[in-house]
């Protein structure tokens, strides 16, 4: 029996980044130490596609799989899938594990003599491109076609060519391979593929006339959203007991009809006698989208003030992030008057004004409401700790109770702490692999942390955050701020509203903590810095993050994260980073990389939030390359400080 998982994520339309984790039950690992268990193999694939606009023009794909591992699975092709109404007929060219002995001349050796001869495919550990091996050696075709059955509620019938020598692919004709398991009987596969519901499909085929194999797969879009928000009606009141005729009353009314919507009011000042404006600051706990929160809290504004018989022209929001302003966004009252926007979103669009925050201006605002220091949020929740990917297991787990709580002392200083109590797990002491005897253990000690502790201290990081000018940010923080390191350090950020480029800066003295994770430190400790360049290319939807500096091992070099970001908040993106650390030094792996996405809670329920479900995979933990974790990064805060930010959030209008 052979399992194999893959995770897929799409950061762009013409992008896919994959994860396998292959497990086979006729190949045997050991680690030296007379402790064996099956094989394990895991790596990356990408591919690259083109969809063209006209229906009758065929799909490409050009793909590269295991492109860092131990070659088990390298291979290369590129791929053409015409569409037709009830058909999809594939036809590809193939390169690598698609050979099996049987292929032709490559075609690309007209362009270069590299291209003749394939080079060894098998690296004695993972990590390693191997560029110079992709595409060469003598070429396979393969292909297949799909048929839609009508009337048979998506059932497909699926029908390829078997273009694998299963000996060499996942085994690499290693002698303990079985033969009975990996020998082909025909060189056609057969499937069928039913879809469960709208994300998921159940497939079952019979591959090499001798195998039966099963696969479920589960899929989703996050471009918008998945479940059906309720439809926001704003609770406004008008408080009988203050509906005075001036304009503290009418602040009174205001401050109780937004903080009874969660728009929590910093301060107002209303001009009633000569250009009938409003300006209001708010802090939004649960709208991530600026455009939504403040167009919520301009109706609101707009109905409170007709109870006061207060005509207005515009409305000016103000949004407030810990303290200071993130960005201006000036209505027209009529824009906002009525829930069912009556105007042309494009009209509303035009004669909005969207304008950079100004430090701490919205303090002199006429209405101040008196807030009592400190204030404490807190919350209690079981969560998951987990790690996956290991020689052993797949899914090592850990299940806890977890505290989290934000103690403000003032607009600027804020301590948050994260607490954990562990209720079960199946972690064992071998989970990760020696660290790399040339650098220091700044991450491979995982396992140590995840098991000598039932009760511990994730994070309790104290932070000092504030706008010294117009578009510079910075923060000073100090304390535990992650699993394994605390410290203190500084960061800034220049962030113009009118560009699409930032750059910031951090730099923190660091050891590494005791592994109880309570408040003790061992030995080690060092100075890391990096100097952090951003691009949004909003016409594309990729941002791009290139960090130099130092890492946590004290090797030196850079990291280059690709991510795109859609309008309902979900965020995808791949990484690879390179130091003056060699292969040699940093282990199996030669460098650090992988992807991420952050995936918004507010995408399974019907209502708003700005929690999100965070998850990196990495194929190995290695010391090499690594970075500082730390909570309240400015370049995370400082989300909807520029035009191009939010403008992309129209789509939250009065939603």
């Amino acid at each position: 029996m052979w399992k194999l998982g893959t995770l897929t994520v799409a950061p762009f339309d013409w992008l896919e980044a994959s994860y396998f984790y292959y497990r086979p039950s006729d190949l045997i690992w050991t680690d030296g130490d007379g402790i064996a268990g099956h094989d394990l193999d895991k790596g990356f694939n990408v591919k690259a596609s083109y969809n063209p606009k006209k229906s009758n023009l065929p799909s490409i794909a050009i793909g590269v799989d295991d492109l860092a591992g131990t070659g088990y699975f390298r291979r290369e092709y590129i791929v053409s899938t015409f569409d037709l109404e009830h058909f999809k007929f594939t036809l590809g060219m193939g390169w690598g594990k698609y050979n099996k002995g049987d292929g032709f001349k490559n075609p690309l050796s007209l362009v270069g003599e590299r291209f003749e001869t394939r080079q060894q495919d098998y690296a004695a550990q993972g990590g390693t491109l191997a560029i110079n091996s992709w595409f060469s050696g003598d070429a396979s075709l393969f292909g297949g076609f799909e048929w839609f059955i009508p009337k048979a509620r998506g059932l497909r019938l699926k029908i390829e060519n078997n273009p694998f020598d299963y000996f060499d692919l996942s085994a690499g004709f290693r002698p303990d391979a079985s033969y009975n398991r990996r020998k082909s009987d025909s060189e056609l596969n057969f499937g069928l593929s039913m879809p469960i519901n709208k994300y998921g499909f159940f497939d079952i085929s019979f591959i090499k006339g001798n195998t039966v194999n099963l696969t479920y797969s589960f899929g989703a879009t996050f471009n918008n959203k998945l479940v059906r928000k309720n439809r926001i009606k704003p609770k406004i009141a008008n408080n009988q007991s203050i509906n005075k005729e001036d304009n503290d009353s009418f602040y009174r009314n205001l401050l109780f009809n937004l903080n009874n919507n969660n728009l929590l009011l910093q301060t107002a000042s209303l001009d009633n006698k000569e250009s009938n404006e409003l300006d209001i600051a708010i802090s939004s706990v649960d709208y991530e989208n600026h455009i939504r929160s403040s167009s919520y809290a301009g109706h609101i504004a707009s109905k409170t003030a007709a109870f006061h018989n207060i005509d207005l022209n515009k409305i000016n929001v103000t949004n407030i992030t810990l303290g200071f302003e993130t960005n201006t966004i000036s209505y027209f009252n009529k824009d906002l008057e009525h829930l069912e926007n009556k105007n042309p979103i494009e009209l509303v669009i035009d004669r909005t004004e969207l304008m950079p925050g100004n430090g701490i201006k919205y303090l002199s605002n006429e209405f101040k409401p008196t807030i009592s220091f400190p204030v404490i949020f807190q919350t209690l929740k079981p969560n998951l700790v987990s790690h996956i990917g290991a020689p052993q297991k797949w899914f090592f787990r850990g299940i806890v109770l977890q505290h989290l709580s934000e103690i403000q002392f003032n607009r600027n200083l804020s301590l948050s702490t994260d607490l954990k109590w562990n209720l079960d797990d199946n972690f064992i002491r071998t989970i990760t692999g020696p660290g790399s005897p040339f650098l220091p253990h700044v991450r491979t000690d995982l396992v140590e942390y995840l098991v000598q502790s039932d009760k511990y201290i994730s994070r309790m990081q104290l932070d000092y955050i504030w706008s010294p000018k117009k578009d510079f940010y910075a923060k000073i923080s100090g304390g535990i701020f992650e699993m394994m390191h605390g410290g203190i350090g500084a960061e800034v950020l220049y962030k113009p509203f009118n560009s699409k480029f930032m750059i910031g800066a951090e730099i923190y003295r660091t050891k590494k903590r005791d592994f109880n994770q309570k408040f003790n430190f061992l030995e080690y400790e060092t100075e890391i810095g990096h100097l952090n360049l951003n691009y949004n290319f909003d016409k594309i939807g990729i941002v791009a993050n290139l960090s130099i500096g130092k890492y946590l091992a004290k090797d030196k070099g850079y990291t280059l994260d690709l991510s795109r970001r859609t309008k309902s908040g979900f965020e995808a993106g791949v990484f690879f980073t390179r130091t003056n650390v060699s292969a040699a030094e940093f282990g199996e792996g030669s460098f650090d990389k992988g992807f991420y996405f952050k995936i918004p809670f507010s995408l399974f329920s019907s209502n708003y939030s700005r929690d999100k479900i965070n998850f990196k995979l990495r194929p190995l933990t290695r010391d090499g390359g690594a970075k500082l974790e730390h909570d309240k990064r400015l370049i995370d805060l400082m989300n909807n400080s520029s035009f191009s930010e939010i403008y992309g959030g129209w789509n939250g209008f009065l939603d």
